[in-house]
C-alpha cells in the first residue's frame, strides 16, 4: 500500500524555514540549511552522520564526517523546525535585553559565565558568611539569570523564596512598597538550616556612586527617611543626614536594607558591593581608584567597625573584568 504524504507540510516546513531565516538574515540559504541539519544530528544523537576519507593536495586521505538527513521523514522534521523555532525566538529575546556594556553587562557575565569566580571573591571577603554557611558553602545565584531573561528584583525576592508569609508586607513598614532593584541576589543555606540572603549593588566606575533620593510622596519620604535615621544610628553614623540623602543615597537605602532584613526581621542577610576592575565596555577603574573611593564614601557617611554590629555584613569585592 502506497503511503501517501500530506500536502500541507510543504507549506508548514517552508514557514518554519522562513521564519529561521528571517530571524537570522545574515545566512546563506545553504548555510541555514546546514545548520539545521548539524543541530537536528546534534540534538538527536548523531543521527544522519557519517564518515569518509578524502585526499588533500599531497594525495594523504583524511577522515571527514558529513551528516545526511535523507531517511528523515517529514513530520519529525517539521516537529523539530517548530522547537527550533521557539529557541531561536527565546536566545534572541535574550539576547536584546542582555546588556552590552557597564556594570550590568559584567554582572550579568559573571553571574552566568563566571560564577564560581565570584563565589569565590566573596567567601574570602566575608568570614561571618563563612561561619554562617553549612559545610557545602553553597551560594545559589537567583538573579540576574540568562533563563528568566536576567531579571532583577526588588522587594518581591522575599516572596519568590518563601522565607515566611506576611514577610514582604512586614517589610513595608519600614520601606515603601517598591523598595530598591538589586543587581542581583543570590540564597544561602546555613548550618541550623536557616536561609539567607546575598544582595548585590554592582559597579563599574565611580561615577555610578553619586545619588541622590527621588521619592516625592510625603509619606514615602517620611518612611525613608525615618528608617534611614534608624540605620544611621544603628551604624553609629553621626554624618549629616544630608549625606547618605543626597550624596551617596543608593549605597544609603541598600544599608538600609541591610538593617531592615538582619535588625527588624531576623533574615541573615549580607550586602554584597560589586565593584568591577579595568571594564573595556565603558569606564575603566582601577583598584586603587576603588580603594581610594570607597575609603572617601565610608568617612564622609561615618561607616566605621565600632559600634556597628552590620559592619561585617557588608562584603566588598573587586573583580577583574579581564
Amino acid at each position: 500500500m502506497i503511503r501517501l504524504r500530506k500536502v500541507e507540510r510543504i507549506f508548514s516546513i517552508n514557514s518554519l524555514v522562513k521564519e529561521l531565516w528571517e530571524s537570522q538574515p545574515d545566512m546563506r540559504f545553504l548555510q541555514l540549511l546546514d545548520w539545521i541539519e548539524s543541530e537536528y544530528s546534534k540534538q538527536n544523537g548523531g543521527f544522519g552522520q557519517g564518515n569518509l576519507f578524502k585526499r588533500d593536495s599531497y594525495q594523504a586521505e583524511e577522515p571527514f564526517s558529513y551528516i545526511d538527513l535523507f531517511y528523515l521523514e517529514d513530520e519529525l522534521l517539521e516537529k523539530f523546525l517548530l522547537q527550533l523555532v521557539k529557541d531561536t525566538q527565546t536566545r534572541l529575546r535574550l539576547e536584546k535585553v542582555q546588556a552590552e556594556k557597564g556594570s550590568k553587562h559584567w554582572i550579568q557575565q559573571f553571574v552566568n559565565n563566571r560564577q564560581g569566580e565570584l563565589n569565590h571573591l566573596i567567601l574570602m571577603s566575608s568570614p561571618s558568611l563563612l561561619t554562617f554557611l553549612a559545610k557545602e558553602r553553597t551560594i545559589q545565584w537567583k538573579s540576574p539569570l540568562r533563563e528568566t531573561g536576567y531579571q532583577e528584583y526588588r522587594n518581591e525576592f522575599l516572596e519568590l523564596e518563601s522565607v515566611r508569609r506576611g514577610r514582604r508586607i512586614e517589610l513595608e513598614k519600614y520601606w515603601p512598597r517598591m523598595g530598591p532593584q538589586w543587581d542581583g541576589y543570590a540564597t544561602v543555606a546555613g548550618k541550623d538550616g536557616q536561609k539567607g540572603f546575598l544582595l548585590v549593588e554592582a559597579k563599574a566606575h565611580l561615577k555610578e556612586m553619586a545619588s541622590s533620593i527621588r521619592a516625592r510622596d510625603l509619606d514615602s519620604r517620611f518612611l525613608i527617611e525615618s528608617t534611614m535615621k534608624e540605620t544611621m544610628e544603628a551604624m553609629g553614623s553621626r554624618a549629616p543626614m544630608e549625606v547618605w540623602l543626597n550624596r551617596y543615597y543608593q549605597l544609603a537605602n541598600r544599608l538600609a536594607f541591610l538593617y531592615i532584613l538582619n535588625e527588624k526581621m531576623g533574615i541573615p542577610t549580607w550586602l554584597v558591593l560589586v565593584n568591577f576592575l579595568e571594564d573595556d565596555t565603558h569606564i575603566p577603574t582601577g583598584s586603587v581608584e576603588w580603594v581610594e573611593h570607597y575609603q572617601e564614601v565610608f568617612s564622609e557617611m561615618d561607616i566605621t567597625s565600632e559600634s556597628n554590629p552590620l559592619f561585617d555584613k557588608i562584603v566588598t569585592v573587586y573583580p577583574s573584568c579581564n
